[in-house]
C-alpha cells in the first residue's frame, strides 16, 4: 500500500511538468531577475533552450 501511494504520487508530480523536453539539473543554481534572486536545488527546465539558473547569480544573495 505504501508503495502504491509513493507511485501515485510520483506519477502527479510528472504529470505536473509542462516543459516538452524536460530535465533536471541538480545543484544549487540561481537566477537574477530585476532585483530579485531565485534559488533552487532542483531546476527542471527544457534541455532544448537550455537552463536560464547559473552558479555565477548565487553571488548576489544579499547576506544577512
Amino acid at each position: 500500500m505504501k508503495q502504491l501511494v509513493i507511485l501515485i504520487g510520483l506519477l502527479t508530480l510528472v504529470a505536473c511538468t509542462a516543459v516538452p523536453n524536460p530535465k533536471v539539473a541538480l545543484g544549487k543554481k540561481c537566477i537574477a531577475k530585476d532585483d530579485k534572486v531565485t534559488y533552487s536545488y532542483v531546476w527542471i527546465y527544457d534541455k532544448n533552450t537550455g537552463l536560464p539558473a547559473n552558479t555565477a547569480d548565487c553571488k548576489l544573495i544579499a547576506n544577512k
